[in-house]
């Protein structure tokens, strides 16, 4: 198998860099894309080499598909509404939400919530990497994912009596950002994924999760946003050298 990125999937920076008047989502999630292609691209010819050529198939399928997303965001022409929003830096945040995961990482709620604890740190990671690439859009946009998955972590169940409440609150959060006078495009990713969760186009009713996860979104994503486009807290001096392990159990994980 033959390890070459995709079609597009190295040319994604200069959205970025030739066209800063696009919107702060484009950019966030072009750069997740890209992100994500290589090291799907790499999985794939581990997994052919471990185990049989088909196995790797699916994750170069995948790496395509993100290269393509990327290649298609690249090409649209969307103007940014609204001043743009200060990106910098969020290893600040990211640290501290990383400490946080690791003290609730213990039993038995790191057993009953596995699967949540896996995709939270998957977030946490994909945003350190973005971070570290200087891709801070979407270091932002994931660092902001990480963040409703911990929430979601202890979030109590939505009442029956506070479910139009909390629809008629996603309503009037999306009108507050629309008359804030930034590019408030990111967050208004995470309410219109709220809002799709708890007005399904089908006419199905939402699932207890999905209420939880549109709460989330109002109480602890769309404040962490807001807070992030503050200045950075200075990371306290360590003095002690550090290095970061990624463990890959084959042939599965």
């Amino acid at each position: 198998m033959e390890n070459r990125a995709p079609q597009g999937l190295l040319t994604e920076p200069r959205i970025a860099r030739t066209r800063p008047r696009v919107p702060v989502v484009l950019r966030a999630l072009t750069e997740t894309a890209v992100a994500r292609g290589l090291p799907l691209l790499d999985g794939g010819r581990g997994f052919a080499a471990s185990t049989k050529p088909a196995d790797g198939l699916l994750y170069v399928g995948q790496a395509q598909g993100e290269a393509a997303f990327a290649s298609f965001a690249s090409s649209l022409v969307l103007k940014r509404e609204g001043a743009p929003i200060p990106l910098r830096s969020f290893l600040p945040e990211l640290q501290a939400l990383q400490r946080q995961t690791s003290e609730a990482f213990k039993p038995p709620r790191s057993v009953a919530l596995h699967e949540r604890f896996i995709a939270l740190n998957s977030a946490l990671k994909l945003a350190q990497e973005l971070d570290a690439q200087k891709s801070c859009a979407g270091a932002l946009y994931q660092y902001l994912e990480a963040t409703r998955h911990f929430a979601m972590l202890d979030a109590p169940p939505v009442e029956p009596a506070r479910q139009q409440g909390l629809k008629a609150r996603i309503s009037l959060m999306n009108e507050k950002l629309s008359l804030s006078g930034s590019d408030s495009s990111l967050a208004v990713l995470f309410l219109e994924r709220a809002a799709s969760q708890t007005d399904h186009s089908v006419g199905s009713a939402p699932s207890p999760d999905e209420w939880r996860s549109a709460q989330v979104i109002l109480d602890s994503v769309v404040p962490a946003y807001l807070a992030a486009q503050k200045s950075a807290v200075a990371l306290p001096p360590t003095g002690v050298k550090s290095v970061q392990l990624t463990l890959v159990r084959w042939p599965y994980t």
